[in-house]
């Protein structure tokens, strides 16, 4: 079965009138329809509940919106000893329930959930979908390996498949103890074409990128946005969630050491293993070479943008920050042929474009570097110069493991240094 005798099953059990409206991605493997919602009337799935099968909770909520305001989230809570039990309990599974994955996390669900959607409308089994049987999941499983679906995305379905399951109380296809990493290595052993490389940044190339002086505003950002999120072991989301507030100069002088003066900390306000909220504190030591010295490099960055922090700024309150221009912004041609920065961030594929070119302006292969080869370069640089795996963890911002971390504050911040330290700058 191919792609197109796949969209033309689709297609004919949709019926024409609704064939006509569906949209197909245009990704590796099976295609998906983007449009489900708009197709809910279809005799397809006639035989479903639609408003549980069709269910996307990728949106952010309106609590995630307002950045944990509950007033202003919940009318309910306004008078809550007004507001009956069932009401509460509707308002917990609406604005709470969906948090328990991020907002990514759960857009990327509902696009492995509509996969599995398409292929049961192709198969005449939307009703075999939801609850879904073991019998179910293999049959699908073998219609995305027969269309060359990558390795990456069947299992993104299987998780997607468990997740929605889980979310609703329902068991899932695949049960017991360790069952899913059993499947993971059964699918592993059958397509054996090996996962990609991919190289981390290197900390000669932190140090040839510092030392480059680029005329271009775009190679310019992009130097910087791979030496930070590199030093800072920075998620790709996390460097393109920068603003101008969260950039600290001279930051660990407020612990009232001398010594930390041209130091940088940033403020990540949202991390994913931060579940007490208390926000990181990356850090960026002074370089020993004026030439090599990132911070001072940011602090010219900032001028030539043109930017800084907000007046009205809320990020040190402890709130996601939308007044703030990001730091590494796209650029816009305008008036004269020249380029002027957007208010917009830089997107995920221009994060990964941005560090496969630095690769390969450093002699690297581009085709060996995405993303996540700054974060992975940071962890690397710094555990193989012996920093300890718990300081390491307060750059990269890694779940601490033991309870005991959750109680420890540095008494000198010079640990907190060890990961650039490492890149010898």
């Amino acid at each position: 079965m191919d792609q197109h005798a796949f969209r033309t099953a689709v297609q004919h059990n949709l019926r024409q009138e609704w064939a006509s409206l569906a949209r197909f991605s245009q990704s590796r493997g099976m295609p998906y329809i983007t449009n489900l919602h708009d197709l809910s009337g279809s005799p397809a799935f006639q035989h479903c509940d639609t408003a549980s099968l069709l269910r996307n909770a990728s949106a952010p909520t309106a609590l995630e919106r307002t950045d944990g305001d509950w007033r202003a989230a919940a009318p309910v809570l306004a008078q809550p000893l007004a507001a009956p039990v069932p009401a509460l309990a509707a308002a917990f599974t609406e604005l709470v329930w969906p948090s328990r994955n991020a907002v990514s996390t759960r857009a990327k669900n509902w696009t492995m959930w509509a996969t599995a959607v398409t292929w049961g409308v192709a198969r005449n089994a939307t009703h075999l979908l939801f609850p879904m049987s073991t019998v179910t999941l293999k049959a699908l499983t073998m219609d995305l390996m027969g269309l060359h679906t990558p390795r990456s995305v069947i299992l993104a379905v299987w998780s997607a498949v468990q997740n929605r399951h889980r979310s609703a109380g329902l068991p899932a296809p695949i049960r017991g103890t360790n069952e899913f990493t059993t499947w993971t290595r059964l699918l592993a052993s059958l397509q054996g074409a090996p996962r990609p490389l991919i190289h981390p940044v290197h900390k000669t190339m932190v140090q040839r990128l510092l030392a480059w002086r680029p005329t271009s505003l775009a190679d310019n950002r992009d130097r910087l946005a791979t030496c930070l999120a590199t030093i800072c072991c920075l998620r790709v989301a996390e460097l393109r969630a920068l603003r101008a507030c969260h950039l600290l100069f001279d930051f660990h002088c407020s612990y009232g050491i001398p010594g930390y003066e041209g130091t940088l900390a940033l403020h990540i306000v949202k991390r994913k293993n931060d579940s007490e909220r208390k926000g990181h504190y990356p850090a960026v030591g002074r370089s020993a070479r004026p030439d090599l010295d990132l911070v001072h490099q940011l602090r010219v960055w900032l001028c030539v943008l043109g930017i800084g922090a907000h007046p009205l700024c809320a990020s040190r309150a402890g709130v996601q920050c939308h007044t703030c221009p990001p730091i590494f912004p796209r650029f816009v041609l305008g008036s004269g042929s020249t380029h002027h920065a957007s208010a917009a961030p830089m997107s995920s594929q221009m994060v990964r474009d941005a560090v496969r070119r630095m690769a390969a302006h450093c002699g690297g292969d581009p085709s060996h570097f995405s993303g996540i080869s700054a974060r992975k370069g940071g962890l690397t640089t710094a555990i193989s110069a012996g920093v300890p795996e718990e300081i390491v963890y307060l750059q990269s911002g890694h779940g601490q493991t033991r309870a005991a971390r959750a109680y420890m504050h540095l008494q000198d911040p010079a640990l907190l240094f060890a990961t650039y330290q490492a890149f010898g700058l």
